[in-house]
């Protein structure tokens, strides 16, 4: 998520659903790809019987969230996923994967954005947030995933995923798919949430540190 200044409202774009027979089976075919992977982590669950958390993960490391999130977390997820019409897919594409949806970026719906996962995570479920999404920079960490921590009063949990190989789309990330049968090493971390008076961009700025170095680069 990224800063959520007021943004001019846009109404965010929805696939029919009789698309989603088109997702369906690429869903399927996800599935059975991220069935061969191993997955070492430096936790075997998170301990989130006291409410929701802000998870913080960069955008080229999606591929496989859903899949750690499943294994990891109790509590329901929440992803944040652009206004734009390959967010629709990505929509029908999570909600398949398990995972609810919030529309918004930090240029469209970012306030709107803001207080609906700001209301998730009180009434105790997750957050996942892409804070470099959903056009970059890569690896940049926006100020809008501290706000998200402030306005709650949760703590922020960074989920590391390290790929020992993986291919590279030409995009503005760099996206990475880790390689059928290859090893994926998650590590958590744990941030406490910022106190109010802390100034953002130097909390951003700290958080940015720890993705970097949980992922690889």
């Amino acid at each position: 998520m990224s800063d959520p200044t007021p943004a001019l409202p846009e109404t965010p774009a929805v696939v029919p659903w009789y698309h989603w027979l088109w997702v369906a089976p690429f869903a399927l075919v996800l599935r059975l790809w991220l069935a061969t992977l191993r997955i070492r982590s430096n936790r075997s669950a998170i301990d989130d019987a006291d409410g929701g958390r802000i998870i913080v993960l960069w955008h080229d490391r999606l591929f496989v969230s859903g899949l750690v999130a499943r294994r990891h977390f109790r509590r329901p997820i929440n992803a944040l996923i652009s206004t734009s019409k390959d967010g629709g897919w990505l929509v029908a594409f999570f909600r398949l994967m398990g995972l609810k949806a919030v529309r918004g970026s930090s240029s469209k719906r970012g306030a709107a954005a803001l207080m609906t996962l700001t209301r998730v995570v009180r009434a105790g479920e997750h957050a996942g947030v892409t804070p470099d999404g959903p056009k970059g920079p890569a690896r940049v960490c926006k100020t809008g995933v501290v706000a998200l921590a402030k306005l709650t009063g949760r703590p922020i949990i960074l989920m590391g995923l390290d790929y020992a190989r993986c291919w590279r789309l030409r995009n503005w990330d760099r996206f990475a798919l880790p390689l059928p049968f290859s090893r994926v090493d998650v590590r958590f971390e744990d941030i406490p949430c910022p106190a109010r008076d802390d100034d953002d961009d130097v909390v951003a700025t700290r958080i940015q540190e720890r993705p970097d170095a949980l992922s690889g680069r």
